[in-house]
């Protein structure tokens, strides 16, 4: 399930613009409807016994003077009937759902990875869904061999130490009628530069449009890899992680293997380099604040350009800061392990600025 963040996101700022969730309590509801869990997948699905269950824990957590009052129990309950016929109704495709209401209007957000079913009371719980959407990592394995190129996409969860490989790719399609075009060239001595050429000449009208998400891990011939790497534009190039010994003939689940460890110790390394050339250009008085007070103050006069969240966050410190963000269009990064506990030295979050004003 290949997902755009912008239009996931979009779904729930449409629905924060136009509900007053500063004044009234929106019910965040995580379901976890993986149909790959055989619990799943019975009659009575475990995920509604997971949700009634949260439903009941959070009710009992409200006013228990409030809700002997027969209407608040109709609003409940017509709320929680609500909740499941938009599941039954809508049939989800993604591993978990993201359901937000205002306990009269819903909207859901399907979600690429599986996630705990929880129920939240207040302001939006919008956190939980930006990290399982941050830690969705793509990886694209590109491999050449002559006048071939072989591509495996790699979807990684960091938190859940997942796996997933989908071969379908437009890419690879293209590359297939490059590959047609050429091989009756190979006695053509002009073949090996036109072939790295024309390769990097389609990895680079592909990914230039993927810049956000994507990562490059190139293999089989690796000279020829190294050559394309030399070609590509800056920004493309910018994406590959490594050039990697991968045979050509080798098979998905190995090249995922290969990429899996590969994929963790370059996002581990990612956050801790975010976290320090954040604190680095706040010390140089340029475009970078720490803490609460300086992050909320750029988020008001628009110059944030990444709020850095650190994973996990229990607290609901942050949660009106993160909701300022998404709704201003500000891209959100969270930092994990390393990088979490060193942005937690620094306040617990951070913001990479266009212009500073000191």
């Amino acid at each position: 399930m290949k997902i755009s963040v912008t239009e996931i996101l979009d779904s729930f700022k449409e629905f924060v613009s136009t509900h007053d969730y500063q004044n009234n309590p929106i019910l965040s509801v995580y379901v976890n409807i993986d149909s790959t869990n055989p619990d799943n997948r019975r009659e009575q699905p475990a995920w509604q016994i997971e949700l009634k269950n949260e439903l009941k824990r959070i009710e009992s957590q409200l006013n228990p003077e409030e809700m002997k009052r027969w209407d608040n129990q109709k609003i409940w309950a017509d709320t929680e009937n609500m909740i499941f016929n938009y599941l039954q109704s809508e049939k989800p495709t993604g591993r978990a759902i993201a359901l937000f209401t205002d306990f009269k209007d819903i909207v859901g957000v399907d979600l690429p990875v599986p996630m705990k079913t929880s129920v939240y009371y207040g302001l939006p719980q919008v956190k939980h869904l930006l990290f399982a959407l941050d830690q969705y990592k793509e990886y694209t394995a590109i491999l050449f061999s002559g006048s071939e190129a072989r591509i495996v996409d790699i979807f990684l969860t960091r938190s859940t130490n997942e796996i997933k490989i989908e071969t379908e790719h437009e890419l690879a399609r293209k590359f297939g009628r490059k590959a047609d075009t050429l091989a009756g060239d190979r006695r053509d001595q002009e073949f090996e530069m036109r072939f790295i050429r024309e390769m990097a000449t389609e990895i680079n009208q592909y990914f230039i449009e993927h810049l956000e998400n994507a990562r490059l891990v190139f293999g089989g011939n690796l000279q020829q890899a190294a050559k394309i790497n030399n070609a590509l534009n800056p920004a493309v190039k910018n994406l590959v992680v490594a050039i990697e010994p991968m045979d050509f003939k080798l098979a998905d689940n190995e090249i995922a293997e290969i990429v899996k460890p590969m994929a963790y110790s370059y996002e581990q390394d990612h956050d801790v380099t975010v976290v320090e050339n954040l604190v680095y250009k706040f010390n140089k008085n340029g475009t970078a604040v720490l803490e609460r007070q300086g992050v909320e103050k750029a988020l008001k006069e628009g110059r944030v350009k990444t709020l850095v969240i650190p994973y996990p966050m229990d607290s609901q410190e942050f949660d009106s800061l993160i909701i300022d963000a998404v709704l201003s269009n500000v891209a959100i990064e969270f930092v994990y392990g390393e990088g979490a506990d060193k942005l937690n030295q620094y306040g617990g979050i951070a913001a990479d600025l266009y212009y500073s004003l000191r």
